[in-house]
């Protein structure tokens, strides 16, 4: 054995074998790293570790058989002991150890203890971006499997008050992407980036995740899940608790046991839910119609399980959001009942689940378009402690705040938008000082939204409303006609749009297209609801101030809140600077409306 290893170390074998070990784990290390930012493809990676693998024994062989003389390689048993340059060789491959071992040590110290002391600017720490997942199922019906899975593991992700979770309005653009890992993380400023794909067919599930570094694109964390569909909510709760672990965020026992609870015992009826939560997506600007499958679905699932507060809390988040809502003239469900299911659902879900953030801003939202501010706030503030990741919460709470006057207040869950919604919150931003009547910082923010992109119609159209009201007549008039452009049909927008672009256009003077948009609204309202403040804003933009007068008495009077809730807002607080608005009789009308801080 001495002989063997003795004649091992004479043709430096040994010395190959090290050498050649640490300069291939170095190689790969930095190719693992640099090869992704430059854009090379992620095969690129895997074969130069193959190609280093497959050399590992060649280069061993190549050592044995041949000797490094004066003459160049030869054969080790044809070179004369005396003539071979062992000793020198042997030399020169001490000196390439070293010098690789102390390229590894800088690697390491770099990789490992710098980057891990020193937080890379701009990056989100505990931050990560789950792209939608890929549809593997066989039947193209089933594609909400994929689309209310990828929701679902995010809603348990922004419950944990440690990380920073993207919301799925950014990571939406990503869907079926060309786009790198490092590239999305970068574009996205997040730590890491989760993929995956589902396949449903037959009651069998298959999820496969890979929670990706932003940097490297490397693997932190991957997982297939191959069972049942009846184990969907331990497959998802096991999801978001390795994100966490992987990203070695913090939460609470609290927050795990959330996580963990079953939202309801009937995969049959979260079926029903998932169709729920990927047929439509609500918002005020849609109308009652929209949501008609939706509510279907979720009725269906209360039907199969009327335990299932997520459900239930959906329902409550749909009729709240409806009360501001346009909808047909010839809908049978009132305003009233619209409220009173709201109402209903979200205690409800609240009994079954004191701890659902969603039914807190169902309840929120219906104290504050009914003026119970303080109510309002609480239920605001407790839905934020518990997803305090929620995009929609975030935003319903600093409008609020920006609606009684709390400007500065509005404006902190504004900033946490920015870093949780690249994608949209830039345009909440530009509504958040539009309301606030902060015209400078309103500019700004409205021309950074066009540089990011030169297509948004309505970063043209705020940046005209302010300039109107700053007085630069020649560029919101030409702000406000590209705005009109880049819309398929401007006058077919929601009434609060209509009645903003009225007014722009009769701050500047252009009676003529104020009427324009008026007439629109004139005829919205043959079939449709149309709120007393938008009226009242529509009024005042053709110069009849006597109807919008009217109009605001019917707001102020009624306290009801309806499609012209923003509209009602803004005329309240007067962030147009409307001198109209200062004569003693608005000025009495606005007090009565009652929108005031705390």
């Amino acid at each position: 054995m001495a002989s063997v290893w003795g004649e091992l170390k004479r043709r430096n074998v040994v010395k190959v074998a090290v050498a050649y070990s640490i300069v291939g784990w170095l190689l790969v290390e930095v190719s693992s790293t640099v090869f992704p930012i430059v854009q090379l493809p992620d095969w690129t990676v895997t074969f130069l570790t193959m190609l280093i693998l497959f050399g590992f024994p060649v280069a061993l062989i190549l050592s044995w058989a041949y000797d490094l003389t004066p003459e160049g390689l030869e054969r080790t048993g044809s070179v004369p002991v005396s003539e071979h340059v062992a000793k020198s060789s042997g030399r020169k491959l001490d000196f390439a150890i070293i010098g690789a071992l102390v390229l590894a040590l800088g690697f390491v110290v770099y990789n490992y203890v710098l980057e891990d002391s020193e937080e890379v600017s701009g990056v989100l720490p505990n931050s990560v971006a789950v792209i939608p997942f890929r549809n593997d199922s066989p039947d193209p019906n089933n594609a909400y499997y994929a689309s209310g899975i990828h929701e679902e593991i995010l809603n348990h992700l922004v419950r944990l008050s440690a990380l920073s979770v993207i919301a799925r309005t950014s990571v939406e653009q990503y869907r079926d992407t060309e786009k790198s890992i490092p590239q999305i993380a970068r574009e996205l400023n997040v730590e890491t980036v989760m993929e995956g794909s589902v396949r449903y067919d037959a009651g069998r599930i298959r999820i496969t995740v890979q929670l990706n570094d932003g940097v490297t694109g490397t693997h932190l964390w991957s997982e297939t899940y191959t069972q049942d569909f009846e184990d969907i909510f331990a497959i998802e709760s096991d999801v978001a608790m390795n994100v966490a672990n992987a990203l070695e965020a913090e939460f609470s026992l609290e927050e795990q046991e959330r996580i963990e609870r079953l939202p309801t015992d009937s995969t049959e009826a979260y079926a029903l839910y998932l169709r729920a939560i990927t047929s439509t997506r609500i918002s005020a600007n849609t109308t009652l119609g929209a949501s008609a499958t939706f509510q279907r679905y979720l009725d269906q699932a209360i039907a199969v399980d009327p335990d299932f507060a997520r459900a239930h809390a959906w329902k409550a988040v749909d009729y709240a959001t409806s009360l501001i809502r346009t909808y047909p003239l010839s809908t049978a469900v009132t305003r009233t009942d619209r409220e009173r299911l709201a109402l209903e659902h979200a205690e409800i879900a609240l009994e079954l689940d004191p701890n659902s953030g969603l039914a807190y801003g169902a309840l929120a939202q219906l104290h504050r378009f009914n003026w119970r501010w303080a109510e309002a706030r609480q239920a605001f503030e407790r839905a934020v402690e518990l997803n305090p990741n929620d995009v929609p919460i975030l935003q319903q709470f600093a409008a609020f705040r920006i609606g009684i006057g709390e400007h500065e207040g509005a404006f902190d869950p504004g900033r946490r938008l920015l870093e949780l919604n690249p994608e949209g919150a830039l345009g909440f931003m530009v509504f958040l000082y539009w309301a606030a009547g902060e015209l400078e910082a309103g500019v700004a923010s409205a021309r950074a939204l066009i540089d990011s992109n030169p297509a948004s119609a309505r970063g043209h159209g705020y940046l005209a409303f302010f300039q109107a009201i700053r007085g630069y007549h020649e560029e919101a008039l030409e702000e406000l006609r590209l705005a009109e452009t880049l819309q398929e049909n401007p006058l077919a927008a929601s009434q609060t749009s209509l009645a903003e672009f009225a007014y722009a256009y009769g701050r500047i003077g252009r009676a003529e297209d104020a009427r324009r948009y008026f007439d629109a609204i004139e005829a919205m309202s043959a079939d449709y609801s149309v709120g007393a403040a938008t009226w009242a804003l529509a009024y005042l933009a053709i110069g009849d101030h006597e109807q919008s007068l009217h109009w605001l008495n019917v707001a102020a009077d009624n306290r009801i809140a309806d499609a012209g809730w923003r509209n009602l807002e803004e005329l309240a607080s007067n962030n147009r600077s409307d001198p109209v608005l200062d004569r003693p009789e608005f000025v009495e009308v606005r007090q009565r409306l009652g929108f005031t801080d705390l």
